[in-house]
């Protein structure tokens, strides 16, 4: 289920040219498809997962399922693009009511000395479910209609619900004392928490695009939404966000540094295809050969990253993972279009090594350092901080490398230049050589976590 509620994140990108002809609709209006998947997670995963604190992380866990697998059903029967966007909200909303809580679930269940390596099971699904869903959409694409990206989720979803009304645990009946303020639900909160990240979030989104006077409006009434959330969490017995976890210098600093480390994969994801197409001339299913050095680094490096935080504690293994991530997006950042295969290829598995040396004990580390009634919080924030930084990330890769290009040619430029690659490759690289300097400072961010814990 982690694998392919992260998997749709991605994969209908390369459908995307398919669905706008069969559908007969404008480009500007086919981004919706994949855009309303992220908002419509971003919106509602903080009250999925306060929900399954409150009413069992299992029983929401099991809902999810059966929501993405019923939205994926719909989407695969769509013939509309209005009927797509709505299955793609229920198939969005299935999917953050189970990542909300997945990671919950496991954290309860495993002991601290297996907690690592089990959670370090479920990073590396979640990295190999965003980084495959270009190569795995271009193949189906390439060989069946579009709707096979979405109706191959059925009968695995169908599985996936079977085998955890066998397998998962039953959720420990709560009593009413339980259901204390420490587990209460935030109705108040919820309210207001959801238009404050509908409304940011998309301004935000949409910014790259340039700056309107309806974008510039929703962007202010999000950030004051969520000026009167922070207020009213201040004051509620049972707050949707536990302000207090925040302060928590190593909960705070390795929530950041989660930030900026996926802030980058959705950065590298989006311009690696275009780099390797359009810089280097790959034909797409050699491009999406060569990108499967991706997951196949973060699924030998994340069970180990996993293992090593049972053994030694989290933090070397963050600090090492970031530092290794860095190097390796400076030194693909510096690839020339006529680099081999081989280096492309060594240079990516060493970039995607490093953040799955990263995501397990950092996982575990941010889910470790919250109460037992507050784990379905701390993994929809996991979440919600993954969707995120994956959005900011394709927008603000976007900016950056037409921004640098468009500098350099000394008019605006949106996309490839024919007969130009070095104003491609200029930009490629000042945008990778951005992200590696923010990959350093979520390095940076750790150190401070660390020494502040210690002086306490």
């Amino acid at each position: 289920m982690t694998f392919m509620s992260t998997l749709d994140s991605s994969i209908v990108n390369v459908a995307l040219p398919a669905m706008q002809r069969e559908l007969g609709v404008g480009a500007a209006d086919i981004q919706w498809v994949s855009s309303i998947y992220l908002l419509a997670c971003c919106v509602t995963v903080l009250v999925f997962g306060r929900l399954g604190d409150r009413y069992g992380k299992v029983r929401f866990f099991q809902v999810g399922v059966a929501l993405f697998t019923a939205g994926s059903a719909l989407c695969g029967l769509a013939t509309t693009l209005p009927v797509l966007i709505g299955a793609r909200v229920v198939q969005a909303l299935g999917a953050a009511s189970a990542t909300a809580n997945n990671m919950g679930i496991v954290t309860e269940v495993f002991p601290a000395s297996q907690r690592g390596r089990a959670l370090g099971i479920t990073s590396t699904f979640v990295s190999l479910g965003l980084m495959c869903g270009p190569t795995i959409g271009g193949m189906l694409v390439a060989v069946y209609p579009w709707e096979s990206i979405f109706l191959i989720n059925v009968p695995v979803g169908i599985v996936a619900f079977l085998v955890g009304l066998k397998t998962l645990p039953r959720d420990a009946p709560r009593t009413e004392a339980g259901r204390s303020a420490r587990t209460g639900f935030d109705t108040a909160g919820s309210l207001l928490l959801a238009p404050a990240i509908f409304f940011t979030f998309f301004s935000l989104t949409n910014l790259a695009n340039g700056a309107t006077p309806l974008l510039t409006g929703l962007l202010a009434a999000g950030l004051a939404l969520l000026v009167v959330f922070v207020l009213v969490e201040r004051r509620v017995e049972a707050p949707l966000v536990r302000l207090d976890l925040f302060v928590n210098a190593v909960f705070s600093a390795n929530l950041a540094a989660m930030l900026l480390c996926f802030l980058a994969v959705g950065a590298t994801e989006y311009l690696l295809p275009f780099f390797l197409q359009d810089a280097c001339g790959y034909e797409s299913n050699v491009a999406g050969f060569i990108l499967t050095a991706i997951p196949l680094g973060m699924a030998i490096m994340g069970p180990l990253g996993g293992a090593l935080s049972d053994r030694i504690g989290s933090f070397w293994p963050c600090l090492v993972g970031l530092v290794i991530y860095a190097a390796g997006i400076w030194f693909v950042g510096g690839l020339s279009d006529d680099a081999g295969v081989v280096v492309i290829v060594l240079l990516m598995a060493a970039m995607a090594a490093g953040t799955g040396l990263f995501q397990s004990p950092n996982n575990a580390l941010v889910m470790g350092s919250v109460e037992a009634e507050d784990l379905g919080f701390a993994g929809s924030l996991v979440s919600l901080v993954r969707y995120m930084g994956m959005s900011a990330g394709v927008t603000g890769g976007t900016v950056l490398l037409y921004g640098q290009m468009s500098s350099l040619a000394g008019h605006a430029v949106t996309g490839y230049v024919e007969g130009r690659p070095e104003l491609f490759l200029a930009g490629f690289s000042f945008t990778f050589d951005v992200l590696a300097v923010l990959i350093l400072l979520g390095a940076a961010l750790l150190v401070v976590g660390a020494v502040l814990k210690r002086g306490r």
